[in-house]
């Protein structure tokens, strides 16, 4: 890999544009866009207050930044600036209402702001600066999607203690539907790739997984058991051929979309058996001396001056395991990761009773294909956005770690700066580079062809 110098960020608001030609980054009350290969500075703006979210909209002309904080007695403000023209600007204050997300529509001219307390939504037009207002959304984090070509908005709401969903049309804002779903308490939903779909699923506390279709006709139910802690994570394939539940019992369970009954549980047991599975087990090599009778087994980072590398084992295999505390909130268990590579043919998974290890499955042949352990919990993963085989994970230490493959493995990269830690990363949509983000630095790391 080759790395740029370390530049200076604020609370990890670092991203590419869409275009994967510009990155966009916020220093303290100011907003930065450079270029993504050179990192030249090409627009400077200025905010009104610190920034506390950044966002691109879609077709990369324009960014928005927003405030949630209160500013000389209001309660928030959104400003969006333009690239093609830099004097050009918007800003949108919220008022008493309050600003606790925002988010941009998928027309990239208007804005969702999402009131405090979910009292409402509103969408702000750029082009006519009109508003239109959605009341009582179920929350502002989580619990609406957009359908994938952008012409519909799926919401879920709370009304008189019921779970409803509403469509609304996103050229006017109308709404189309407005349907009750069988939830207790609804966590989340996700429309499905094709569209054809919206996937449902109940809180923690109940393992139910409902899918509708967008004219509030249900599709189908699926419940793998009734006691215990329910559904933790749920993810389509890029096909919506699948949809992968992870849930307390440290089992993925692969639903297919003809009758919505799972195909295959995956499981994430401590002890490996099978052969055909390659393990890779992180250590230090400084450790180990050469010429030793172990060293054949070593796959070295190409980078210089490798502390870390990766031993390859064949099972069986034991794995580290951390019980988990079930008195408290969220216990530390069950399936925290589902990620489907670009061309759906691979997923990772992570269990959070073992939080070093990762999972890598093949989707054609339903079986593991390998799995990666760590000396520290794995922080974050994400595969790349144009290589299908290639992810990237950081165990929130001095590298980058890079995957390519069960017959490439695992490469841990150093990145050359004193005292940078990798906290967060991003891809470039263009599967170029990645984007390292320490506390309040910056760098790109550029992949290079062996």
């Amino acid at each position: 890999m080759d790395f740029t110098e370390v530049y200076k960020q604020t609370s990890f608001l670092c991203t590419f544009s869409p275009d994967a030609k510009h990155i966009a980054t916020a220093v303290d009350h100011r907003v930065v866009i450079r270029d993504a290969e050179t990192l030249q500075i090409l627009h400077l703006f200025s905010c009104l207050a610190a920034v506390d979210e950044l966002a691109w909209a879609a077709d990369g002309e324009l960014i928005l930044c927003a405030s949630f904080s209160t500013r000389k007695g209001g309660k928030g403000a959104i400003q969006v600036f333009s690239l093609r023209d830099p004097e050009w600007g918007a800003c949108i204050e919220e008022g008493l209402a309050g600003l606790a997300a925002v988010k941009w529509a998928p027309d990239a001219r208007s804005v969702l702001s999402f009131s405090e307390f979910q009292l409402r939504i509103t969408v702000w037009s750029l082009v006519d600066k009109d508003a239109a207002y959605i009341q009582y959304p179920k929350f502002s984090n989580r619990g609406y999607c957009f359908r994938p070509d952008g012409r519909y908005f799926a919401l879920a709401e709370r009304r008189e203690g019921k779970d409803t969903l509403s469509i609304f049309d996103c050229d006017d804002w109308t709404i189309l539907k407005h349907f009750p779903v069988e939830t207790n308490d609804l966590e989340d939903l996700a429309w499905s790739p094709d569209g054809r779909f919206i996937a449902v699923w109940d809180s923690y506390l109940d393992y139910k997984i409902l899918i509708y279709h967008p004219d509030g006709r249900r599709a189908a139910v699926y419940s793998a058991y009734d006691h215990g802690l329910g559904i933790k994570t749920v993810a389509w394939s890029p096909s919506a051929q699948f949809l992968a539940v992870g849930s307390f019992d440290g089992k993925l369970r692969l639903l297919n979309h003809l009758t919505w009954k799972p195909i295959i549980d995956l499981s994430h047991p401590t002890t490996l058996s099978f052969p055909d599975i390659a393990v890779f087990r992180e250590t230090n090599i400084r450790s180990v001396k050469t010429g030793t009778t172990l060293d054949k087994n070593w796959v070295r980072p190409v980078e210089p001056r490798p502390r870390l590398g990766y031993e390859v084992l064949q099972p069986p295999v034991t794995l580290p395991s951390a019980r988990a505390d079930m008195e408290k909130p969220n216990p530390r268990k069950g399936i925290s990761l589902i990620e489907f590579s670009a061309d759906g043919q691979h997923i990772i998974t992570k269990n959070d009773s073992m939080p070093n290890t990762l999972w890598v499955w093949d989707v054609i042949n339903l079986r593991q294909v390998a799995l990666i352990q760590q000396l520290t919990p794995i922080k974050s993963v994400e595969w790349n956005p144009v290589v299908p085989n290639m992810f990237a994970f950081t165990c929130g230490g001095s590298c980058i770690y890079v995957w390519g493959g069960p017959d490439v493995g695992c490469d841990a990269v150093e990145v050359p700066s004193a005292n940078f830690t990798v906290s967060q990363f991003r891809w470039c949509p263009d599967g170029r580079s990645l984007l390292l983000m320490d506390t309040d630095r910056f760098c790109l790391a550029f992949l290079v062809d062996s």
